[in-house]
């Protein structure tokens, strides 16, 4: 994360690492062990700090959004610990994955174990508002998983189609994160909307970035290989917009790149080619850059202040990122 915004919050994000090992209570250690594994893997914390700048911006002076920081850094490592199995991933963040160390099956029971305490640890809060606004997201986000896997491989995915993936499977966790904050806060109507649709924006953004880096980033920066979204098969933009226009000898190049059970260097790089040819990754920039627009708009609602600083620079970071 960008050194501006973690200076601003940095007794914030100290707090926050703190509340993550006290709110990681259980009779099991070696669900901490799974967790304390993952969690400390070098995650850049993004929902958490939307958690606490948005907070902030909406004039929260206590620590009560700590809590739901930790909570939703909870959520998204659960749906990590998951994912991770579904892809039958080996690397994360450049260290072995949890389904590596210890098999798919403790991955998705600490996985399952890390939602139920979530929604405990939101009941003791006792704010039935972001109970809702939580239990509405994890809804979305597993529907937005299994709509993923139902898609694998699927050459006739539309952008409609991959648009609704990405919102259910990234862009809502940020939205809620960021409607934490303005519930928090109880700022009116308008302004919690804003917020709202700001992390939405931010989100679509992010995944955008993330399916444009599997084709252009080095292995190194990334922290898993390059191509893995397209070796398992995941259909995002910047192949959407390109087989739009493709000869039928390129498609079959790609048909036959993604059906292979065991997809080669050299069959990443020749679709890679075709993609670039017909300008796959600029268009997928050019989107991803919309929404950041579009987000950057939602905050106009809010007076200058450092907090809505760093809520734009974290919008900067999220496009210009290389990793």
């Amino acid at each position: 994360m960008m050194g501006n915004v973690t200076d601003l919050i940095s007794q914030d994000l100290a707090q926050l690492e703190q509340s993550i090992d006290n709110l990681l209570t259980t009779r099991v250690p070696f669900i901490k062990e799974v967790v304390q594994h993952i969690v400390k893997s070098g995650g850049k914390r993004t929902r958490p700090v939307l958690v606490i700048l948005s907070a902030k911006l909406c004039g929260v002076k206590d620590d009560r959004h700590i809590p739901y920081a930790a909570i939703i850094e909870f959520i998204h490592t659960a749906t990590l610990l998951h994912d991770d199995v579904v892809d039958n991933a080996k690397i994360r963040r450049g260290r072995f994955t949890a389904n590596t160390l210890w098999g798919n099956e403790p991955s998705v029971l600490v996985g399952d174990f890390l939602f139920t305490k979530s929604f405990d640890l939101m009941v003791q809060g006792q704010n039935a508002e972001i109970l809702r606004v939580m239990a509405n997201a994890t809804t979305r986000l597993a529907e937005g998983e299994i709509m993923e896997l139902l898609r694998t491989s699927d050459v006739n995915t539309t952008e409609e189609d991959y648009y609704e993936v990405i919102d259910n499977k990234t862009a809502v966790l940020l939205s809620a994160a960021c409607e934490i904050g303005a519930v928090l806060g109880s700022v009116d109507a308008d302004k919690r909307s804003a917020l709202r649709e700001f992390g939405h924006h931010l989100g679509m953004a992010f995944q955008l970035k993330d399916d444009l880096l599997d084709y252009v980033s080095t292995d190194s920066t990334l922290g898993k290989n390059t191509g893995i979204d397209f070796k398992e098969g995941k259909v995002t933009l910047p192949l959407i917009h390109t087989l739009k226009q493709v000869t039928p000898a390129e498609r079959e190049t790609i048909l036959a790149a993604l059906k292979k059970t065991k997809t080669s260097k050299k069959d990443f790089q020749k679709v890679k080619g075709i993609i670039e040819r017909y300008g796959g990754l600029e268009y997928t920039s050019n989107v991803s850059k919309d929404h950041i627009e579009k987000a950057r708009g939602f905050l106009a609602l809010f007076p200058p202040s450092p907090y809505k600083d760093a809520l734009l620079d974290m919008a900067t970071y999220i496009i210009t990122r290389e990793a």
